[in-house]
């Protein structure tokens, strides 16, 4: 069985203190001009198949590569099973809502609004509980139909704005899509992506967005999420893939040295410990090279020592229901020396041997 199409696949589809009150009176402040976006430029282009292609610059760490699909690989994105992350039937003891009033009491504070407090607030409702992260949201629905949605967490109190009319999340909470409105008359898209427990921006388009990138960000529905960085969406005319890419990986000086410099016939494998003293593994589907950027990033893995004696070591990386495992078996002298396992839901999907690439350049 030819497994290499399942990692193509998974590419592109990652004290308690004394209580004190805060009103929060004044309408949130939603930032929709340059702030959010870093030396932003146009870099739309006709691949040789006709596709659609686009780099959208969005905060310092991401860009949104954005392209054509077919309907065949949208309609399997709407069929992917997902953890159901948010809960609108939970309601945490600490939330209390009335058709005027919402409190919620946390061990750090108290975070309370009434429509009375201000007159651009003209309705509230709860949307609901996120037990990954023990927080919940409540909508503010202002003046001019413009929503905002606020996540409190219910441990540390803090909160975070997040404009639009429904949340939808990646798999395992790392980013948030919602629809964005700017309170007047335009709607178009919103990406968060949660930081400590906080929302913080990576995108929000606006009419200057638009005009800048030639694209129409207004037009699109529900969106369906097939991991951590990517989604679908479709807007009556085309469907399309929205591929959030870090780049961190080529933009940021965080590389301290390499510890697994690997190929096969199909990809290239690099485990890079960081300077901040986490690993990191990318790979490279073949005909690539090293210095393209690479198909797939993944962070914070760990590594395992294989006894007690220390000859060997086992590289961990987790991608949602993937766990990834680079074996670097010293001892071993034959062809599994060093090997590449995937794992799906503790289901083993590809077992295969690599060349040692460090190795074959000490040899020269």
């Amino acid at each position: 069985m030819n497994f290499n199409p399942i990692i193509i696949n998974i590419l592109f589809l990652i004290l308690p203190a004394k209580d004190y009150h805060i009103f929060t009176t004044d309408r949130p402040e939603i930032k929709l001009k340059n702030s959010l976006y870093s030396k932003q430029t146009i870099n739309t282009h006709k691949l040789k198949n006709n596709n659609f292609y686009l780099l959208v610059k969005g905060h310092k760490d991401y860009d949104i590569i954005i392209s054509t699909t077919q309907k065949e690989t949208y309609e399997k994105a709407k069929l992917l099973k997902k953890t159901e992350l948010f809960d609108k039937t939970t309601f945490p003891s600490q939330v209390n809502l009335s058709e005027s009033c919402y409190t919620v009491t946390t061990e750090a504070k108290t975070i309370k609004n009434c429509l009375e407090d201000d007159e651009q607030l003209i309705s509230l409702s709860y949307q609901g509980f996120i037990e990954k992260i023990n927080s919940c949201f409540i909508s503010e629905n202002w003046f001019e139909s413009s929503i905002s949605n606020l996540l409190i967490n219910l441990e540390n109190g803090s909160t975070s704005y997040i404009s639009g009319d429904e949340l939808i999340f990646s798999p395992n909470l790392k980013f948030i899509y919602s629809y964005a409105n700017d309170g007047i008359d335009f709607d178009g898209i919103a990406l968060h992506q949660m930081i400590d427990k906080k929302a913080q921006p990576v995108l929000i388009s606006d009419y200057e967005l638009e005009e800048k990138y030639k694209f129409n960000f207004s037009s699109f529905g529900k969106v369906y999420w097939v991991s951590d960085s990517c989604f679908y969406a479709y807007n009556d005319k085309e469907y399309y893939k929205f591929l959030i890419q870090d780049k961190r990986i080529t933009y940021h000086n965080e590389y301290k040295e390499n510890s697994i410099h690997s190929e096969n016939s199909k990809f290239i494998i690099k485990v890079d410990e960081l300077k901040d003293g986490t690993i990191r593994y990318m790979s490279w589907d073949k005909p690539k090279t090293v210095d393209d950027k690479p198909s797939f990033v993944l962070y914070n893995g760990e590594t395992e020592q294989q006894n007690k004696d220390g000859l060997g070591y086992d590289y961990r990386f987790k991608n949602g229901e993937y766990i990834y495992i680079i074996e670097n078996n010293i001892e071993t002298i034959n062809a599994k020396r060093r090997m590449l396992r995937v794992y799906k839901n503790s289901d083993e999907i590809l077992y295969t041997s690599l060349t040692d690439l460090n190795k074959l350049k000490k040899k020269k």
